[in-house]
């Protein structure tokens, strides 16, 4: 990965190298990619970004951890509607808490999109986008009694804790802001250190199969010079002191540079989303997952619905053929021939039964349909017809009877039995032969 520092919009950038362990300078993006393009070939040239501070907003909130999940992402871009120019809608909002202290930063998407695109041209990927004050080193001391502070033409930072920092507009300002503050640690500006141009191509890849990397000062005389500040670090650092010294605070001036993260891509403040995340938002998200689920459920609904038709279709088969081999034991059912083919000869002869059965049929259905009685399991035999009652009581069967005999019809009420639930059913026998004979005599 290649640690890439911006520190202002229009400023060189800063690259961090890895062997030398120093930053370089490269006038743009272009010779970004033109300096670096062999660097580390075999990689994807992933970058980390350090953003220049002035682009980030911050809020410490008194909310605690349960109201500040409760707002939500949208909830907390409405904390920075008094301080951001930029619609609070197009805020990406990180959030980092320590000892119950919870400070919210924003950055504008439209700063985001920027970088990424800039880094694109260069053929370049963005894989962790921070802000430059985490490039310091912490304070050993904290609760403000402890800042460290950056300072060179580009751009002034301070760190004051591991979660806390910021870009200093005006310098007087932040020695007010800490009451508590006794001493200054003054980190040493970049622009003292190395300077490099679109020459110092060829040299990268050269050192990047060497195993001692820029070692003496003949071979960084070969590194043609940036273009020196109008103002040089020495008069920034004798500003500085002048103002630390009338706040009777102590400066110390630290040997360490500015540093890159070592995890920046798992660090709270990473700004980065990558693109596959962003075209989703959470409720499209949740929405495909409802839906898969609706599918998948759709899918085990009819699986067993078509499970249980088959298991159905298997049993009826099987009992038809056992009432086929009932009917016509000396006819075997064929499996190959359909069953309608087989039963509609049959039918046709058995439909042919003496019309005084449906005679005695037609005088009867009448009779049951008015009053409140059901009807069930008909069995035609050759001299009579057979059939089961379902009446509320008792009485209600002998007065059905006592009407089919009223009618001239000799019918006979048998095997009655009662239910549970006070129902009476019935069994009634209709002679045919003796209606035959009675209706014969009438006529």
């Amino acid at each position: 990965m290649l640690h890439v520092w911006l520190r202002a919009q229009h400023s060189p950038l800063a690259v961090w190298h890895e062997d030398s362990r120093h930053w370089q300078f490269v006038d743009g993006w272009q010779q970004l990619q033109d300096t670096y393009s062999r660097y580390k070939a075999n990689s994807q040239k992933a970058i980390c970004l350090y953003f220049p501070s002035t682009h980030m907003l911050q809020v410490d909130t008194e909310l605690n951890s349960t109201q500040l999940k409760q707002l939500g992402s949208s909830g907390k871009q409405y904390l920075f509607e008094e301080t951001s120019l930029t619609p609070v809608e197009q805020l990406a909002i990180r959030q980092m808490s320590h000892n119950n202290t919870h400070h919210l930063y924003a950055l504008a998407q439209s700063d985001i999109e920027l970088w990424q695109q800039s880094a694109k041209l260069a053929g370049m990927n963005i894989v962790a986008l921070l802000p430059d004050f985490l490039l310091l080193p912490l304070p050993e001391e904290g609760a403000g009694q402890q800042i460290t502070l950056y300072q060179d033409k580009e751009t002034v930072l301070l760190r004051q804790s591991l979660y806390q920092g910021m870009a200093v507009s005006y310098l007087p300002l932040i020695f007010e802001r800490f009451p508590h503050l006794s001493e200054v640690l003054i980190v040493p500006a970049i622009d003292n250190a190395v300077y490099v141009t679109s020459d110092v191509s060829d040299a990268i890849a050269t050192d990047a199969n060497a195993t001692d990397v820029i070692t003496t000062d003949n071979e960084f005389a070969t590194l043609t010079e940036v273009e020196q500040p109008s103002i040089s670090a020495g008069t920034f650092t004798a500003i500085t002191a002048e103002m630390i010294a009338e706040h009777q605070l102590l400066l110390t001036t630290l040997a360490m540079t500015p540093k890159p993260l070592d995890n920046p891509e798992r660090h709270a403040l990473n700004f980065f989303v990558k693109s596959a995340d962003s075209q989703l938002s959470p409720y499209l998200r949740v929405a495909l997952m409802v839906a898969l689920s609706a599918l998948v459920l759709q899918m085990a609904t009819d699986a067993v619905q078509w499970y249980q038709y088959n298991e159905a279709t298997a049993a009826t088969k099987t009992e038809i053929a056992t009432q086929y081999r009932s009917w016509f034991p000396n006819e075997p059912l064929s499996t190959r021939t359909k069953l309608q083919v087989q039963l509609q000869p049959k039918l046709r002869s058995d439909s042919q039964a003496p019309a005084s059965h449906m005679a005695v049929l037609s005088r009867i259905s009448p009779l049951i349909k008015q009053s409140s009685l059901k009807a069930q399991a008909l069995v035609m035999q050759p001299s009579a017809l057979s059939f089961t009652l379902i009446a509320p009581d008792r009485g209600s069967l002998d007065q059905f009877t006592a009407t089919l005999v009223a009618q001239g019809l000799t019918a006979k009420l048998e095997q009655v039995t009662g239910n549970e639930q006070g129902q009476f059913s019935g069994q009634v026998t209709v002679s045919i032969v003796d209606n035959n004979s009675n209706v014969g005599n009438k006529g």
